[in-house]
C-alpha cells in the first residue's frame, strides 16, 4: 500500500464512524412555539412538564379532537416547509417538555380522538415532516394546558 492509498484509507476509518454516528444519532425533536413558550416531544420522559394521554374511546377527555384532511376547515393548521431541518426553540423561549404517554394513570391532559365535527373541541389539519398527528396532538394539548386554552378559544371561530 502506498503512501496516498495509507492516507485515504486514514481519513475513511475516521470519517466513516464519524458520519454514521451523526446519522445514527439521536436528533432533538423540533419545537412548536405557541405564546411566550416552546414544547418538545420528548419520548419516554421521567418528569416532563406535560404527560399527554391519547386515548380513541375516553369515557372523560379534556379535549376531543377531530383529526381532518383539509385545512380550510381545521380550526389548528399545523404545516411546515416540508424539510426535515432542525427547527431549534428560541433562546429566550422557556422550553417545556412533552411526553406522550397512552398508559398513564394521571395525565396532565387525556385526548380523545373523535370523527365527529360537532363534538370536536379542535379541528386539526397536519401536513409536516417534523411532527405526527400523534405529536400535533399532544403539542395542541400542553399549549391549551399551559394557559393556551383561553387564548385558542377566544381566536376559534365556528
Amino acid at each position: 500500500m502506498n503512501r496516498v492509498q495509507k492516507i485515504v484509507a486514514a481519513i475513511a476509518i475516521v470519517a466513516v464512524p464519524a458520519a454514521a454516528y451523526s446519522a445514527l444519532a439521536p436528533r432533538q425533536s423540533a419545537c412548536f412555539t405557541s405564546g411566550a413558550a416552546s414544547y418538545r416531544i420528548v419520548p419516554g420522559a421521567d418528569t416532563p412538564d406535560f404527560r399527554i394521554k391519547i386515548a380513541g374511546d375516553s369515557a372523560r377527555p379534556d379535549l376531543r379532537m377531530q383529526l381532518v384532511d383539509r385545512a380550510e376547515i381545521a380550526d389548528v393548521v399545523l404545516v411546515d416547509d416540508g424539510s426535515d431541518e432542525e427547527s431549534g426553540c428560541g433562546p429566550s423561549l422557556r422550553v417545556r417538555t412533552v411526553t406522550v404517554d397512552a398508559g398513564a394513570r394521571r395525565p396532565d391532559v387525556t385526548v380523545a380522538l373523535t370523527t365527529d365535527a360537532d363534538a370536536a373541541d379542535y379541528r386539526l389539519y397536519v401536513r409536516s415532516v417534523r411532527f405526527s398527528q400523534r405529536d400535533a396532538m399532544a403539542l395542541l394539548a400542553a399549549a391549551w394546558k399551559a394557559g393556551g386554552h383561553r387564548q385558542m378559544a377566544a381566536q376559534t371561530v365556528r
